[in-house]
């Protein structure tokens, strides 16, 4: 992995990049309705009268579905006009709900060991910094027979073609961190003391100038990732399926992944 932002910068264009932009993450369908949504609930499944946390919470769509099946939840997220759009969301959408919002670092929870009953995190770890150190995080804070539930980008694992997809990412959104393969996301699980009950890929669609513009992008930088996707070498184009017309809009079928792992405890 090379030319990566630091942790410091890292953190600070992510909150400059999501606070610019939370609003339209609310509205995002992949993020609000996508596949993945309802899965993961599905296979963390919440129950009335636990506890849960949603690290990242975005524009609270998973916090939303937790404290909808009866679980105390705490919506967290580090960017502070996030967690204020998730905040609107869920109250608007479930008024009375037991949600408590929480502004912090994913990598540095400010909870006590055994917590939580359930701990998740939705489309967003590539933005952090030490993916290896939330995961324990995560870990540490979740009760023994508790769940954790990710879901994130995938790449392949084939270093010419990570870096090629990552970069893409990046050119998109600056905050972009990585994102990481499945036998990396497992090293990460294992190295944290968990055990892994379930894993599943999926394909997205995505629509380049929405996807592009929901990051305020503007034109030369849309022309710039249009070109990737049009240029895309063979094992990048295998595992993202560009399709760039000579005219009209631009769609390619990024990977992302359902890892779900059981605390055993002690």
């Amino acid at each position: 992995m090379t030319d990566t932002p630091n942790q410091d910068t890292a953190k600070y264009l992510s909150q400059r990049q999501f606070g610019a932009h939370a609003h339209k993450y609310v509205l995002s369908p992949v993020h609000a309705r996508g596949y993945s949504l309802g899965r993961l609930i599905e296979l963390v499944d919440p129950q009335p009268g636990g506890r849960a946390l949603d690290v990242a919470t975005g524009g609270g769509h998973t916090a939303l579905m937790l404290a909808r099946r009866g679980t105390w939840t705490v919506a967290s997220d580090l960017t502070l006009p996030m967690l204020h759009a998730a905040r609107e969301h869920i109250t608007a959408n479930h008024p009375g709900g037991s949600v408590t919002f929480v502004r912090l670092d994913a990598e540095q929870l400010p909870f006590a060991a055994n917590t939580f009953d359930i701990v998740t995190c939705r489309i967003a770890p590539h933005h952090f910094p030490n993916v290896a150190q939330f995961v324990r995080e995560m870990a540490r804070v979740t009760r023994p027979g508790g769940v954790i539930g990710t879901v994130d980008h995938l790449v392949p694992g084939d270093p010419k073609t990570d870096r090629y997809i990552n970069a893409l990412e990046r050119l998109r959104d600056p905050s972009h961190v990585w994102g990481y393969s499945r036998a990396e996301w497992e090293g990460f699980f294992v190295g944290a003391g968990t055990e892994i009950i379930h894993w599943e890929e999926y394909t997205i669609t995505q629509y380049l100038t929405e996807w592009a513009e929901k990051m305020g992008c503007d034109g030369p930088t849309i022309t710039r990732l249009r070109a990737m996707l049009k240029h895309a070498p063979g094992p990048v184009a295998d595992w993202i399926t560009p399709h760039v017309p000579d005219s009209g809009e631009a769609t390619f079928s990024p990977r992302q992944f359902i890892l779900v792992a059981r605390n055993p405890g002690a």
